[in-house]
This record gives C-alpha cells, sequence and structure tokens, in this order.
C-alpha cells in the first residue's frame, strides 16, 4: 500500500508541476504576441499577492494541500473511504 500511495502522490505533484509550467509558458506567450515584452510578468506578480491577508490566505491554502499529502507519504497510508460504501 506505501508503494501505490506514494506513486500516487508523486503523480498528483507531478501534474500539478506540468500544469503550472504550462500556464506560465502561455501567459508569456499571451504577453509575447500582445507586444508587452516577456519583462510584463514579473511587474503583474508585484501587484499578485498585494495584503498581508492575501499572502496569508494563500500560505494557508498551500499548507492544506500539502500537509495532508506529507502525512500520508510518511506514514504510506490513506484514510479509508468506508463511507461511500
Amino acid at each position: 500500500m506505501k508503494k501505490n500511495t506514494r506513486k500516487l502522490l508523486l503523480r498528483k505533484y507531478a501534474v500539478i508541476l506540468l500544469l503550472s509550467v504550462l500556464s506560465l509558458l502561455y501567459l508569456y506567450l499571451g504577453d509575447w504576441l500582445f507586444g508587452y515584452g516577456l519583462d510584463n510578468i514579473g511587474y503583474i506578480i508585484d501587484y499578485l499577492l498585494y495584503t498581508a491577508s492575501e499572502k496569508l490566505t494563500a500560505a494557508v491554502l498551500v499548507l492544506c494541500m500539502i500537509v495532508p499529502d506529507a502525512v500520508y507519504w510518511i506514514r504510506g497510508t490513506q484514510p479509508g473511504r468506508g463511507a461511500e460504501k
């Protein structure tokens, strides 16, 4: 079970990483096509998480995604799905 759980977690984060890279490439391509230049993304990122509450919310959401998966990675098991049966 440990091997299967870890394999699924690796696949999950590989897909997240792939989609993140493709999204960034899409943004850069769009900026390049419309003539804004490749420096525009850096300019936009300064205003992406502007206030402390936005930064705190983003950090909490990332932790809520990573911490349970780290626990499953260490234990090698995921919670049962008995309630669905």
